[in-house]
């Protein structure tokens, strides 16, 4: 027997070793981000939610905006931070979904819905659309008339929740694939955890 084929079970079990250690050190974040949820309240209190506590609360840029967060690089990524804004606004579903795909390049006027990912979920008895799409983001300074800056290989997730009484809640996050990527999971978490108080 060669040496390569005695190599060959000992690279096997490194290999299962080295995935078990993987999935143990995913489990642990996972675990912790769990037990550091931060609590979101919107409307005056009529409306609660959860949201991962690496995730920094700041002002607001704009008085619009009830809730905006600033979402850290993972340790080791070279880029800035994502951007979280929770606000309600006017125009109907469809019409903010194509206005959110209008602002990457090639899709000016949010008309392609190819380039996004929707889904439809169902939270505390409400309807949320969640918008996923990627590309060259064009960053608006200043407003939505103001100058844009195209931005390479950003992503934005977005979701849209009909609440009701208080009218739609929208949620949006936005910055670099390599921040947002990370970011995915506990924003689909905090949109599935929100729910209306008595």
């Amino acid at each position: 027997m060669s040496r390569l084929s005695n190599l060959r079970p000992v690279c096997g079990m490194l290999l299962l070793v080295a995935a078990a250690a993987a999935t143990a050190h995913a489990q642990q974040h996972a675990a912790a981000d769990d037990a550091a949820k931060q609590r979101v309240e919107l409307a005056g209190g009529r409306f609660v939610a959860a949201a991962p506590g690496a995730w920094q609360v700041v002002e607001p840029k704009m008085q619009m905006i009830e809730k905006e967060f600033s979402i850290p690089a993972p340790q080791g990524a070279d880029a800035e931070a994502a951007r979280l804004t929770v606000m309600t606004a006017g125009g109907s579903v469809e019409q903010n979904i194509a206005r959110w795909i209008g602002q990457f390049q090639g899709t000016e006027g949010g008309a392609d819905r190819s380039q996004a990912d929707t889904e439809q979920l169902e939270v505390d008895g409400m309807k949320a659309t969640v918008v996923d799409i990627s590309g060259v983001y064009l960053q608006s300074a200043g407003g939505p008339f103001g100058p844009k800056t195209p931005r390479e290989g950003w992503r934005m997730l977005g979701a849209i929740v009909e609440t009701g009484g208080a009218g739609n809640y929208f949620f949006k996050m936005v910055g670099p694939e390599q921040v947002v990527g990370p970011a995915a999971h506990g924003f689909k978490q905090m949109i599935s955890s929100l729910e209306k108080k008595p």
